[in-house]
């Protein structure tokens, strides 16, 4: 994909709010038009002051999208969440230590989790949009081809909706997020350090009540944005809406490139942490 001019960004006007017009034209320098399938990664508060917020920002890019175009995001759920290493559902330093009925079953109806963003807690209402009903690692999608991408979600393969949407070549949109936010990287990882990949229990709930089952946990994502050094700038459209940085990127380019980066070092996208269990199974 070409670079759009920085001379035709899309800004916060005079008032210092981000006007509806704002959205639409920045979504369109980006490359975006009728019928593209997108994956959307995006923090509101760093457009500034949207005018109309989340359900604004979602209607002025479906608008761009139109009736052919299809919307996915991610709707994860950690309070569903309880990890392989914790023994009877307890662990010193976790969130839910003392208290494990802090755990919530997972509805379609429970809002995902904070750091998703207001946006994708927005468009898990919107009109004709569906969730899949994975319970740790649920998508939200609405378009044309939105159902067909969450109707099925294996609870061992969470990432089984990006999977599918792969093959319609859709475009990641970044909004005032960096690629640690891009959840499709993960794929990247799943075929060449699928051990980073580890079984986690998920609450939900069935005819016979709460259950908790297997389900496997995609790990730590920090360290993706390690991958912006081995990209160049034809592989973004780039403007900036308000004040928030947006680009577009290929999905199956972002993936297929960090690929790359994994074969030449499996530790190459793992984060700076050492004391994070996730990507120190990269080593294993």
């Amino acid at each position: 994909m070409g670079n759009i001019s920085a001379e035709k960004d899309a800004s916060a006007n005079s008032t210092g709010k981000v006007l509806p017009n704002d959205l639409s034209e920045g979504f369109k320098q980006i490359g975006l038009q009728e019928g593209d399938p997108v994956m959307l990664h995006a923090d509101l508060g760093s457009f500034g002051n949207v005018d109309g917020g989340a359900a604004m920002v979602l209607h002025r890019l479906l608008g761009v999208l139109g009736k052919k175009g299809t919307l996915l995001m991610p709707a994860f759920t950690s309070v569903t969440r309880h990890g392989a290493t914790h023994n009877n559902y307890t662990r010193h330093g976790c969130w839910c230590e003392g208290k494990e009925n802090r755990h919530i079953p997972f509805i379609p109806e429970l809002q995902p989790d904070k750091v998703i963003g207001q946006i994708a807690h927005r468009l898990c209402s919107w009109p004709a949009s569906r969730r899949s009903r994975h319970p740790a690692y649920s998508f939200v999608a609405v378009g044309k081809r939105g159902d067909e991408l969450v109707r099925e979600h294996e609870l061992l393969n969470p990432l089984f909706p990006i999977k599918k949407f792969l093959k319609q070549d859709p475009k990641v949109v970044t909004a005032g997020v960096g690629l640690d936010a891009v959840t499709s990287i993960h794929l990247a990882e799943e075929t060449r350090i699928p051990r980073k990949f580890v079984k986690e229990r998920a609450l939900t709930v069935t005819s016979q009540g709460q259950l908790w089952v297997d389900v496997l946990a995609i790990g730590c994502s920090a360290g993706f944005g390690k991958l912006d050094s081995h990209l160049s700038r034809k592989d973004a459209n780039e403007a900036k809406i308000g004040l928030a940085i947006t680009r577009a990127y290929s999905m199956k380019s972002l993936v297929e490139a960090a690929q790359s980066v994994l074969d030449k070092n499996p530790k190459g996208l793992a984060c700076d942490n050492d004391q994070c269990l996730s990507c120190g199974l990269t080593s294993s």
